[in-house]
């Protein structure tokens, strides 16, 4: 996680802060009666505003320890509690101490039928975990993957939101407001939208942008009875 994510608020704090804006606080235990329509007003922000800011995707690394005779492991980042979809992983490398060998991405039923152990050089995916060959003949090697992280989870306390909080929670109150027929859903609205744009304005900050030029304005076509050519001005 990037420590621009780091200073999101979470899902738990984001929850809190829901409640208390729309007064559900002040109902004490019984506010709890509302904990799902208020869960599914959050995941559904953050889906929405994800999809509207498109962040770029972001590289991460985890490393898995390996045990002795264990070839099969989860594709999973322990450390962010995160899963790894096998299709956006980048490269899987062998960490043996200071040194890191790279694997090849394959097992034939051929490979299987060896049984030997020995130092993995080969990865594949098998029912929806790392398979690795040779089996590991001991403790100590590590893992290293390589890969693009989708959309976070954001479900639980802990969880941090992919885009800025701000904008999350905004939209959240939007459909609450909207769901308990609040007259003000639509000063949030405007708001979130003017907040919205700022943030993506911001994302394009920095950037340079090359338009390519038409090949019109580089030449025309010229020619008869079907022999025809580009020639440039």
């Amino acid at each position: 996680m990037n420590s621009l994510v780091q200073r999101y608020r979470t899902y738990g704090e984001l929850m809190t802060e829901l409640k208390a804006r729309l007064g559900f606080v002040a109902q004490g235990p019984s506010s709890n009666n509302n904990r799902a329509v208020m869960d599914s007003f959050l995941r559904e922000a953050h889906e929405y505003v994800y999809a509207q800011m498109e962040p770029e995707p972001m590289r991460k690394k985890t490393v898995i320890a390996l045990e002795k005779g264990s070839y099969l492991y989860d594709w999973h980042n322990d450390d962010e509690d995160e899963d790894i979809d096998p299709g956006l992983v980048r490269s899987v490398w062998l960490v043996d101490g200071e040194n890191r060998y790279r694997l090849v991405q394959g097992i034939t039923e051929r490979h299987r039928e060896d049984t030997s152990r020995g130092q993995p050089v080969r990865y594949d995916t098998l029912n929806g975990q790392i398979e690795l060959w040779p089996v590991p003949d001991r403790a100590g090697y590590g893992l290293l993957v390589e890969y693009i992280a989708g959309r976070p989870r954001f479900s639980q306390d802990t969880d941090r939101p992919g885009v800025p909080d701000r904008l999350v929670l905004l939209y959240a109150i939007y459909m609450a407001q909207v769901h308990y027929r609040h007259p003000s859903y639509q000063a949030t609205s405007a708001s979130f939208n003017a907040l919205l744009a700022k943030e993506k304005a911001k994302q394009h900050e920095g950037r340079r942008y090359v338009v390519k030029p038409s090949l019109a304005s580089l030449g025309e076509v010229v020619g008869e009875d079907g022999d025809y050519r580009f020639v440039v001005r």
